[in-house]
């Protein structure tokens, strides 16, 4: 290659050759330093360094925590309470004036029983002062001290809510699967998006070998033509003609050299690495392809879009339940016990057992008005969802559609590639026996680069178009199955 890019080089283009030279000694050490690389591989190291990726698999871990939290709602909840109080003063119960009664009533009794002959004088002493230290006592009695405090615990357990915990319960579910799902989008994008930047790169730098091609066949025209005018069969101008054609098809290979470059920084952009890669699989075609039928039923049931749209259809359809439920009435037993107390008066009780009902009587119809309102909510829903498989549907059809023009792009270029080269080969050996003219010969090399270039981008329209029909049928994963029993397309 590179004694081929000095051959019919003359002293004006000597700068040219140089730089060009330069450059493909640059190109060629690069690629030795690449490290090479698989699709599989390039899809194992995206998932693991995209960012949006691990943050979505947090959300899935928050889910998840959020709904082992909503099946709690079905145990007891158990609360201990604390705390201490000081009162203004003592609770008392002050019997002063009933002991006044009572000391009268004694000493009436006491008194009729001596008249009556009933007690003796000295019994009735006996009594009196039996009687002195109770009568003569302060008939107060404390029922709660000025400090006090404690420390309880309470627990209620939910005996019936209307549906609203098993509510909460399938709620919290379907938003973990929701989650889920959405990882299951995001991965299924990045794949078509690698298949697009890692193609990328295959393709920049097949393309760059069709252009080093082409300008070396210009420059076999070069050498070919100055020995035809060295021997006087073509006029200087045909030299002239082939040199200007030298100077584009070498513009031409450093724009494809400059396309090659921007391809790598733009699959190691999506990668997250910073260390150069040669993919190594070639572009491909899959001949057996299913009817579009097959396509259309994975998409119905495997689609992103329309699982998430039928989970939005089951959590509207639960938020009418819950909505009903709301109009239902709410019971729990409840239980409170005393675990320490501080002076606590001996009359209040240690413990209670119940059972407590809740239901709103009358709210302005705020209730009904949501019970409505989730009814026609989940109408929408209902819509929305048939127009989400609509979509789809219509959305599968066309990347089929694009998927079988690209593969009769790639038969179709495979012949004209055929033709160009044995019209091309006609043509030079006109050339060299000085039938045909240098723009000829010059025209039929470019076909020849055309048709192939026409090839290679129709292989990559079919990888494209492979990739996103199966990422609308929701099966983007199985693209390496594809790719491993695929035909490779190549132009050597």
């Amino acid at each position: 290659t590179l004694c081929a890019i000095f051959e019919g080089v003359d002293g004006n283009n000597t700068i040219m050759a140089i730089l060009l030279l330069i450059c493909t000694l640059l190109l060629c050490s690069n690629i030795s330093a690449q490290q090479p690389i698989s699709f599989e591989e390039a899809v194992s190291i995206m998932l693991e360094n995209n960012k949006s990726i691990t943050s979505t698999r947090h959300s899935i871990e928050a889910a998840r925590l959020e709904q082992r939290a909503t099946e709690g709602l079905r145990w007891p909840h158990i609360d201990i309470h604390g705390g201490y109080l000081y009162l203004q003063k003592d609770i008392e119960v002050m019997l002063g004036g009933a002991k006044g009664a009572v000391t009268e009533s004694v000493e009436r009794l006491i008194n009729g029983g001596i008249s009556a002959g009933i007690i003796t004088p000295d019994a009735a002493s006996l009594i009196d002062n039996a009687l002195s230290p109770l009568l003569g006592a302060d008939w107060g009695y404390t029922l709660q001290k000025q400090s006090l405090g404690g420390i309880s615990a309470t627990l209620e357990m939910p005996i019936y809510a209307g549906g609203r915990i098993n509510i909460a319960n399938r709620g919290a579910k379907l938003e973990t699967e929701a989650t889920n799902i959405t990882l299951e989008t995001l991965e299924g994008e990045l794949i078509v998006t690698l298949v697009e930047r890692y193609f990328g790169v295959v393709l920049a730098e097949a393309l760059y070998d069709v252009e080093v091609e082409a300008m070396q066949s210009v420059e076999r025209h070069l050498h070919d033509a100055k020995a035809l005018y060295d021997e006087g069969m073509v006029p200087r101008s045909v030299v002239l003609y082939v040199e200007y054609k030298l100077s584009e098809a070498r513009r031409s290979v450093t724009a494809a050299e400059n396309r090659v470059t921007m391809s790598h920084l733009a699959l190691k952009s999506l990668l997250g690495i910073n260390y150069e890669i040669k993919p190594i699989v070639k572009l491909f075609v899959y001949n057996n392809i299913y009817n579009i039928n097959y396509f259309i039923d994975n998409a119905y049931n495997l689609n992103p879009i329309i699982r998430e749209a039928n989970i939005g259809k089951q959590l509207a359809n639960e938020g009418v339940k819950l909505a009903r439920a709301a109009l239902l009435p709410e019971v729990v037993a409840l239980g409170a016990a005393s675990i320490y107390n501080y002076q606590l008066s001996n009359l209040a009780p240690r413990w209670a057992v119940g059972i407590g009902i809740n239901l709103t009587i009358f709210d302005g119809l705020g209730k009904e008005r949501r019970y409505m309102a989730a009814k026609v909510n989940e109408a929408a829903v209902n819509d929305m969802v048939e127009s989400a498989k609509s979509d789809i549907s219509l959305l599968v059809e066309k990347e089929y559609f694009e998927l079988i023009n690209a593969k009769q792009n790639i038969e179709s270029s495979r012949y004209s590639i055929t033709f160009a080269e044995k019209y091309y080969n006609s043509i030079y050996e006109g050339f060299v026996e000085g039938i045909a003219s240098a723009s000829d010969i010059i025209d039929a090399s470019v076909e020849l680069s055309a048709a192939k270039v026409k090839y290679l981008n129709a292989a990559y329209d079919y990888c494209i178009s492979l990739v996103k029909l199966l990422n609308a049928s929701g099966i983007a994963y199985t693209f390496v199955n594809y790719l491993n029993n695929g035909e490779s397309v190549d132009i050597n």
